[in-house]
């Protein structure tokens, strides 16, 4: 049994949602069966199926999957049960117009925040409670089709993300309530639930005021995970999918200070989370894989074995149209 194995007891270990791109029309195909069926097992508490457009809203680019009634969802929940784990689902959206940036750092990282705070007074208060309503339909439709937990994406600069947080939409505690109350009926449905947030933007100046009561503010909802991210997709991808030691070791930081803040909540840590020394991490935080798992289907059997940072899995930032791997005609 090698230490990490040891330091990991007791936690619940999730693969962290992902775009894959393997959709025809916003239905998932074969592929992206297949991707999360091989990537499940009872190693792992959770399989997220990721980024998954909620009615009525808008995907981060063309390749995006769009929660229907449509059969292969349940086909998709049936396939992670199966074969071990939790199914479960993050629902998002962005907005009319939008364009995700292809470049990992904007030529204008302060621009996108000024630009936030208009679109959030144009969509107004009908229109955020309107958003909200979009989540909890979804969330239906995704109980429906038999998924057990259920992740709200309010990070990475999406709408939701906007409108939550407090110094970008000054009426972000009316939207916080109704969460909570989403929150709270699929509990009582039986339904495990997470928010997903980025506990930085990218831009300095707007990170300097009130980063610490936004992330506080999320804490406080009655989720059972906080699933800490980084980053605006607008701003600075580079937190989003972190690579540089210095930059891995701030996304650390940041977290283990609101898991301490917060010790009866429970989050999920992500950010090349395997090369941390758990036995100093706090017991309300679990371990989320990303792109070990993508690269190696059976890394929670071999833990020596994942990815070597080839970075063909940024598919959208290189042009692509879906997701690859340099490991996987290569080592597997």
């Amino acid at each position: 049994m090698t230490s990490d194995m040891v330091t990991w007891s007791g936690r619940l270990v999730f693969f962290l949602s992902v775009n894959t791109g393997f959709v025809k029309a916003g239905v998932p195909d074969r592929r992206f069966l297949d991707f999360y069926r091989s990537r499940s097992s009872p190693k792992l508490h959770c399989s997220i199926v990721g980024n998954v457009v909620v009615p009525g809203g808008f995907g981060t680019n063309a390749l995006t999957p769009v929660l229907t009634t449509e059969p292969i969802w349940t086909d998709v929940v049936t396939a992670i049960r199966a074969a071990g784990s939790l199914p479960g689902i993050q629902l998002a959206t962005t907005w009319s117009g939008y364009v995700g940036s292809r470049k990992f750092l904007a030529s204008n990282p302060g621009g996108f925040i000024p630009r936030a705070r208009r679109l959030v007074e144009t969509i107004g208060s009908d229109g955020a409670a309107a958003v909200v309503e979009s989540f909890d339909l979804a969330a239906d439709i995704a109980m429906q089709h038999g998924f057990g937990h259920i992740q709200i994406h309010a990070a990475h600069g999406y709408l939701l993300n906007l409108l939550v947080d407090r110094r970008i939409n000054r009426a972000a505690s009316g939207v916080l309530d109704r969460l909570a109350l989403l929150s709270e009926r699929l509990k009582q449905n039986g339904v495990q639930t997470s928010i997903r947030i980025s506990l930085k933007s990218g831009d300095p100046d707007f990170d300097s005021v009130g980063s610490t009561e936004f992330q506080d503010a999320i804490a406080e909802l009655p989720f059972d995970f906080v699933d800490l991210s980084s980053g605006f997709y607008e701003v600075d991808k580079r937190l989003i999918y972190p690579a540089r030691p210095d930059i891995l070791e701030a996304r650390l930081q940041e977290s283990l200070a609101i898991g301490l803040r917060h010790p009866r909540r429970s989050f999920i840590l992500s950010g090349r989370s395997l090369g941390h020394d758990w036995s100093t991490i706090p017991p309300n935080m679990h371990p989320g894989l990303c792109r070990d798992l993508i690269a190696n289907p059976r890394f929670l059997l071999d833990r020596t074995s994942g990815c070597r940072n080839h970075g063909k899995c940024h598919y959208y930032s290189r042009g692509q149209d879906s997701l690859t791997c340099a490991r996987w005609d290569r080592d597997l």
